[in-house]
Protein backbone atom coordinates (compact mmCIF):
# COMPACT_ATOMS: atom_id res chain seq x y z
CA UNK A 1 0.00 0.00 0.00
CA UNK A 2 1.23 3.52 -0.63
CA UNK A 3 0.57 6.90 1.21
CA UNK A 4 -3.11 6.22 3.39
CA UNK A 5 -5.55 8.50 1.14
CA UNK A 6 -7.42 10.93 3.94
CA UNK A 7 -11.42 10.60 3.67
CA UNK A 8 -11.43 14.33 3.24
CA UNK A 9 -9.66 13.67 -0.11
CA UNK A 10 -11.69 10.63 -0.96
CA UNK A 11 -15.15 12.95 -0.86
CA UNK A 12 -13.50 15.67 -2.81
CA UNK A 13 -12.86 12.92 -5.62
CA UNK A 14 -16.29 12.29 -5.58
CA UNK A 15 -17.58 15.21 -5.51
CA UNK A 16 -15.43 16.28 -9.12
CA UNK A 17 -17.09 12.74 -10.08
CA UNK A 18 -13.37 11.92 -11.64
CA UNK A 19 -14.00 10.06 -15.18
CA UNK A 20 -17.77 10.58 -15.46
CA UNK A 21 -19.73 13.15 -16.61
CA UNK A 22 -22.55 14.01 -14.26
CA UNK A 23 -24.82 16.90 -14.63
CA UNK A 24 -24.84 17.50 -10.63
CA UNK A 25 -21.06 17.91 -10.18
CA UNK A 26 -19.72 20.22 -8.42
CA UNK A 27 -18.54 22.91 -10.81
CA UNK A 28 -14.70 23.93 -10.54
CA UNK A 29 -14.43 27.64 -10.95
CA UNK A 30 -11.46 29.10 -9.54
CA UNK A 31 -7.83 27.44 -9.38
CA UNK A 32 -5.81 27.30 -5.65
CA UNK A 33 -2.83 29.51 -6.25
CA UNK A 34 0.06 28.18 -3.24
CA UNK A 35 3.26 29.38 -2.11
CA UNK A 36 5.55 27.03 0.28
CA UNK A 37 3.25 24.55 -0.42
CA UNK A 38 4.85 21.23 1.19
CA UNK A 39 4.71 18.00 -0.03
CA UNK A 40 2.45 16.38 2.03
CA UNK A 41 -0.30 19.20 1.63
CA UNK A 42 0.02 18.69 -2.22
CA UNK A 43 -0.14 15.07 -1.52
CA UNK A 44 -3.14 15.42 0.19
CA UNK A 45 -4.94 18.51 -1.54
CA UNK A 46 -4.48 17.97 -5.16
CA UNK A 47 -2.30 14.96 -6.24
CA UNK A 48 -4.71 12.20 -4.80
CA UNK A 49 -7.60 14.67 -5.02
CA UNK A 50 -7.32 15.12 -8.38
CA UNK A 51 -7.37 18.44 -8.27
CA UNK A 52 -4.89 21.27 -10.25
CA UNK A 53 -2.69 23.93 -8.63
CA UNK A 54 -0.20 26.95 -8.94
CA UNK A 55 2.18 27.21 -7.07
CA UNK A 56 4.53 30.12 -7.00
CA UNK A 57 8.33 29.74 -6.25
CA UNK A 58 8.51 26.27 -7.48
CA UNK A 59 10.74 27.22 -9.66
CA UNK A 60 13.46 29.64 -8.06
CA UNK A 61 16.14 27.58 -7.74
CA UNK A 62 16.56 26.62 -11.55
CA UNK A 63 19.05 28.77 -13.80
CA UNK A 64 16.91 28.99 -16.48
CA UNK A 65 14.75 31.63 -15.05
CA UNK A 66 17.73 33.84 -15.28
CA UNK A 67 18.71 32.55 -18.44
CA UNK A 68 16.40 31.42 -21.39
CA UNK A 69 14.72 34.19 -22.99
CA UNK A 70 13.72 34.42 -26.78
CA UNK A 71 16.70 36.15 -27.38
CA UNK A 72 19.08 33.40 -25.47
CA UNK A 73 17.51 30.55 -27.83
CA UNK A 74 18.39 33.01 -30.97
CA UNK A 75 22.10 33.45 -30.16
CA UNK A 76 22.75 30.00 -28.52
CA UNK A 77 21.14 27.87 -31.12
CA UNK A 78 20.38 30.19 -33.91
CA UNK A 79 21.42 27.52 -37.32
CA UNK A 80 19.30 25.00 -35.66
CA UNK A 81 17.31 24.02 -38.38
CA UNK A 82 13.39 22.50 -38.21
CA UNK A 83 10.20 22.53 -40.06
CA UNK A 84 7.27 23.51 -37.86
CA UNK A 85 3.47 23.77 -39.27
CA UNK A 86 2.32 27.56 -39.16
CA UNK A 87 -1.51 26.28 -39.08
CA UNK A 88 -2.71 23.46 -37.12
CA UNK A 89 -6.59 22.51 -36.87
CA UNK A 90 -7.88 21.13 -33.48
CA UNK A 91 -8.08 17.42 -34.89
CA UNK A 92 -6.73 14.17 -33.71
CA UNK A 93 -4.01 13.90 -36.15
CA UNK A 94 -2.92 17.44 -34.83
CA UNK A 95 0.82 16.35 -34.78
CA UNK A 96 0.44 16.13 -38.73
CA UNK A 97 3.85 15.99 -40.87
CA UNK A 98 5.58 18.45 -42.92
CA UNK A 99 5.72 22.19 -42.48
CA UNK A 100 7.84 25.47 -43.04
CA UNK A 101 12.22 24.81 -42.31
CA UNK A 102 12.83 27.60 -39.73
CA UNK A 103 16.72 28.06 -38.52
CA UNK A 104 16.19 28.87 -34.98
CA UNK A 105 17.35 32.41 -35.27
CA UNK A 106 14.27 32.90 -38.21
CA UNK A 107 11.75 31.22 -35.58
CA UNK A 108 12.78 33.64 -33.29
CA UNK A 109 12.32 36.93 -34.73
CA UNK A 110 8.89 35.85 -35.61
CA UNK A 111 7.81 34.42 -32.24
CA UNK A 112 8.84 38.19 -31.10
CA UNK A 113 7.09 39.78 -33.94
CA UNK A 114 3.95 37.74 -33.15
CA UNK A 115 0.81 38.92 -32.74
CA UNK A 116 -3.06 38.28 -31.95
CA UNK A 117 -4.01 38.23 -35.86
CA UNK A 118 -0.74 36.62 -36.93
CA UNK A 119 0.68 34.50 -34.19
CA UNK A 120 4.22 32.71 -34.62
CA UNK A 121 3.76 29.46 -35.15
CA UNK A 122 4.35 26.81 -32.50
CA UNK A 123 7.25 25.34 -30.96
CA UNK A 124 6.10 22.83 -28.79
CA UNK A 125 6.11 19.47 -27.76
CA UNK A 126 10.19 19.10 -28.53
CA UNK A 127 11.90 16.94 -26.44
CA UNK A 128 14.37 18.60 -24.09
CA UNK A 129 17.57 16.45 -23.93
CA UNK A 130 17.27 15.45 -27.55
CA UNK A 131 17.76 19.16 -28.67
CA UNK A 132 19.33 20.86 -25.58
CA UNK A 133 21.24 18.72 -23.98
CA UNK A 134 23.56 21.36 -22.54
CA UNK A 135 20.66 23.14 -20.78
CA UNK A 136 19.79 20.34 -18.64
CA UNK A 137 21.75 21.61 -15.52
CA UNK A 138 19.29 24.72 -15.76
CA UNK A 139 15.96 23.04 -15.37
CA UNK A 140 17.49 20.94 -12.26
CA UNK A 141 16.28 19.80 -9.70
CA UNK A 142 12.78 19.33 -11.05
CA UNK A 143 10.24 20.55 -8.12
CA UNK A 144 9.69 17.35 -5.81
CA UNK A 145 5.67 17.39 -6.73
CA UNK A 146 7.53 15.62 -10.36
CA UNK A 147 8.13 12.69 -7.80
CA UNK A 148 7.93 9.26 -7.99
CA UNK A 149 7.23 9.00 -11.34
CA UNK A 150 6.60 5.62 -12.30
CA UNK A 151 6.80 6.78 -15.93
CA UNK A 152 10.50 6.74 -16.51
CA UNK A 153 11.47 3.69 -14.87
CA UNK A 154 11.93 0.04 -16.60
CA UNK A 155 9.54 -1.73 -17.45
CA UNK A 156 9.22 -5.57 -18.35
CA UNK A 157 7.48 -5.87 -20.97
CA UNK A 158 9.07 -4.00 -24.29
CA UNK A 159 6.07 -2.13 -25.20
CA UNK A 160 5.03 -0.73 -22.27
CA UNK A 161 8.54 -0.25 -21.07
CA UNK A 162 8.57 2.38 -24.44
CA UNK A 163 5.10 4.31 -24.43
CA UNK A 164 6.18 4.99 -20.65
CA UNK A 165 9.43 6.22 -20.65
CA UNK A 166 8.48 8.06 -23.99
CA UNK A 167 5.58 10.12 -21.73
CA UNK A 168 8.01 10.80 -19.48
CA UNK A 169 10.31 12.64 -21.57
CA UNK A 170 10.61 16.66 -20.18
CA UNK A 171 9.48 18.89 -23.43
CA UNK A 172 10.15 22.19 -24.53
CA UNK A 173 7.34 25.01 -25.68
CA UNK A 174 8.49 28.48 -27.49
CA UNK A 175 5.57 30.96 -28.65
CA UNK A 176 4.52 34.20 -29.58
CA UNK A 177 1.64 36.32 -28.42
CA UNK A 178 -1.75 34.93 -29.73
CA UNK A 179 0.25 31.58 -30.35
CA UNK A 180 -1.92 28.11 -28.85
CA UNK A 181 -2.09 24.75 -28.52
CA UNK A 182 -3.93 23.61 -31.09
CA UNK A 183 -6.75 21.77 -29.62
CA UNK A 184 -7.95 21.39 -26.50
CA UNK A 185 -7.55 17.87 -24.71
CA UNK A 186 -6.60 15.95 -21.37
CA UNK A 187 -3.27 13.98 -21.71
CA UNK A 188 -2.73 10.45 -23.11
CA UNK A 189 -2.44 7.28 -21.25
CA UNK A 190 -3.99 9.15 -17.95
CA UNK A 191 -0.68 10.92 -17.17
CA UNK A 192 -0.43 13.84 -14.85
CA UNK A 193 1.20 16.89 -16.60
CA UNK A 194 3.04 19.72 -14.73
CA UNK A 195 3.50 22.50 -16.81
CA UNK A 196 6.80 25.43 -15.49
CA UNK A 197 6.75 28.64 -16.95
CA UNK A 198 9.97 29.80 -17.65
CA UNK A 199 9.51 33.12 -19.95
CA UNK A 200 6.21 35.19 -20.29
CA UNK A 201 3.07 34.76 -19.78
CA UNK A 202 0.50 32.35 -20.42
CA UNK A 203 -3.44 31.87 -20.25
CA UNK A 204 -5.04 28.35 -19.42
CA UNK A 205 -8.89 26.99 -19.98
CA UNK A 206 -9.45 23.88 -17.78
CA UNK A 207 -11.93 21.66 -17.59
CA UNK A 208 -12.92 19.20 -14.88
CA UNK A 209 -13.23 15.71 -16.36
CA UNK A 210 -16.88 15.62 -14.76
CA UNK A 211 -17.55 17.99 -17.80
CA UNK A 212 -16.32 15.46 -20.51
CA UNK A 213 -20.15 14.81 -21.44
CA UNK A 214 -19.98 18.61 -23.06
CA UNK A 215 -16.75 18.97 -24.52
CA UNK A 216 -17.28 16.19 -27.61
CA UNK A 217 -14.31 13.97 -27.20
CA UNK A 218 -13.26 12.47 -31.09
CA UNK A 219 -14.50 8.88 -31.30
CA UNK A 220 -11.43 7.74 -32.41
CA UNK A 221 -9.60 10.08 -29.68
CA UNK A 222 -11.44 10.26 -27.04
CA UNK A 223 -8.51 12.68 -25.22
CA UNK A 224 -9.24 15.25 -27.96
CA UNK A 225 -12.09 17.28 -27.79
CA UNK A 226 -13.95 18.32 -31.25
CA UNK A 227 -14.49 21.95 -29.76
CA UNK A 228 -12.96 24.69 -31.23
CA UNK A 229 -12.50 26.93 -27.81
CA UNK A 230 -12.28 30.43 -29.30
CA UNK A 231 -15.23 30.08 -32.08
CA UNK A 232 -17.55 27.24 -30.47
CA UNK A 233 -19.89 25.75 -33.06
CA UNK A 234 -22.98 25.56 -30.52
CA UNK A 235 -25.26 24.28 -33.56
CA UNK A 236 -23.11 21.29 -33.55
CA UNK A 237 -22.06 21.26 -30.15
CA UNK A 238 -25.32 22.47 -27.96
CA UNK A 239 -23.86 20.76 -24.72
CA UNK A 240 -20.75 22.70 -25.23
CA UNK A 241 -22.87 25.91 -23.68
CA UNK A 242 -23.20 24.35 -20.59
CA UNK A 243 -19.33 23.89 -19.63
CA UNK A 244 -17.77 26.09 -17.20
CA UNK A 245 -13.99 26.82 -18.32
CA UNK A 246 -11.74 27.72 -15.51
CA UNK A 247 -9.61 30.49 -16.78
CA UNK A 248 -6.27 31.21 -15.16
CA UNK A 249 -2.64 33.17 -16.23
CA UNK A 250 0.49 31.23 -15.62
CA UNK A 251 3.32 33.76 -14.60
CA UNK A 252 7.12 33.39 -14.76
CA UNK A 253 8.35 31.05 -12.36
CA UNK A 254 4.94 28.79 -11.69
CA UNK A 255 4.21 26.11 -11.69
CA UNK A 256 0.94 24.31 -13.20
CA UNK A 257 -0.24 20.84 -11.75
CA UNK A 258 -2.97 19.54 -14.27
CA UNK A 259 -4.32 16.39 -13.21
CA UNK A 260 -5.10 12.88 -14.38
CA UNK A 261 -8.34 13.77 -17.23
CA UNK A 262 -8.48 17.26 -16.53
CA UNK A 263 -9.18 18.92 -20.12
CA UNK A 264 -6.90 21.75 -21.20
CA UNK A 265 -5.64 24.54 -23.82
CA UNK A 266 -3.52 27.31 -23.71
CA UNK A 267 -3.45 30.55 -25.49
CA UNK A 268 0.11 32.91 -25.18
CA UNK A 269 -0.47 36.37 -23.88
CA UNK A 270 3.50 37.09 -24.63
CA UNK A 271 6.29 35.56 -25.74
CA UNK A 272 6.45 32.88 -23.71
CA UNK A 273 8.81 29.73 -22.85
CA UNK A 274 7.06 26.73 -20.93
CA UNK A 275 8.76 22.67 -19.74
CA UNK A 276 6.17 19.95 -19.19
CA UNK A 277 6.57 16.81 -17.61
CA UNK A 278 4.31 13.93 -17.49
CA UNK A 279 3.92 11.57 -14.79
CA UNK A 280 2.06 8.62 -12.90
CA UNK A 281 2.09 6.88 -9.30
CA UNK A 282 0.11 5.01 -7.24
CA UNK A 283 -2.14 8.54 -7.21
CA UNK A 284 -3.21 8.04 -10.96
CA UNK A 285 -2.07 4.37 -12.35
CA UNK A 286 -5.69 3.17 -12.19
CA UNK A 287 -6.82 5.87 -14.68
CA UNK A 288 -3.48 5.00 -16.61
CA UNK A 289 -4.92 0.88 -16.57
CA UNK A 290 -7.95 1.94 -17.62
CA UNK A 291 -6.63 3.88 -20.67
CA UNK A 292 -4.25 1.71 -22.02
CA UNK A 293 -6.26 -1.28 -21.82
CA UNK A 294 -9.64 0.35 -23.77
CA UNK A 295 -7.51 0.89 -26.62
CA UNK A 296 -6.22 -2.36 -27.08
CA UNK A 297 -8.43 -3.86 -29.69
CA UNK A 298 -7.67 -7.86 -29.15
CA UNK A 299 -9.71 -8.98 -25.70
CA UNK A 300 -6.85 -10.71 -24.59
CA UNK A 301 -4.03 -8.48 -25.09
CA UNK A 302 -5.94 -5.85 -23.18
CA UNK A 303 -6.46 -8.07 -20.00
CA UNK A 304 -3.06 -9.07 -20.09
CA UNK A 305 -1.99 -5.40 -20.25
CA UNK A 306 -4.58 -4.56 -17.38
CA UNK A 307 -2.67 -7.45 -14.94
CA UNK A 308 0.67 -6.99 -15.92
CA UNK A 309 0.22 -2.88 -15.45
CA UNK A 310 -1.90 -3.67 -12.05
CA UNK A 311 0.88 -6.07 -10.56
CA UNK A 312 3.42 -3.24 -11.90
CA UNK A 313 1.62 -0.74 -9.60
CA UNK A 314 1.25 -2.82 -6.41
CA UNK A 315 4.53 -3.48 -6.55
CA UNK A 316 5.84 0.14 -7.13
CA UNK A 317 3.19 1.22 -4.17
CA UNK A 318 4.71 -0.89 -1.61
CA UNK A 319 8.16 0.49 -2.68
CA UNK A 320 7.10 4.19 -2.15
CA UNK A 321 5.96 3.78 1.41
CA UNK A 322 9.37 4.81 2.59
CA UNK A 323 9.71 7.46 0.15
CA UNK A 324 6.68 9.01 1.17
CA UNK A 325 8.17 9.12 4.71
CA UNK A 326 10.81 10.53 4.12
CA UNK A 327 9.37 13.59 2.05
CA UNK A 328 6.80 14.61 4.38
Amino acid sequence: MGPRIPSAVRRLSNALCFGVARSDCVTFKEIDRREELSYKEFEEGYLYANRPVVVRGALRKWKALSRWTPEFFKTEFGGMKFSIADHEKGQPDYRGDGGTEYTMAQFIDRVLSSTDENPAPYFRNKKMYDLFPSLKQDIEPLPEYCFPNWLAECHLVKHVREALNRAAAIELYIGGQGGAFPVLHYDGIGTHAFLMQIYGRKKFIIFPPSQAGHLYPWPEKQNFSQIDIDKPDLKRFPLYANAVPTTFVLEPGELLFVPSHWWHTTKMLTPSITISVNTANQSNWQELIEFVAMRQPNPFVSLASRAYLTGAGAWRAWRDRNWSKSVN
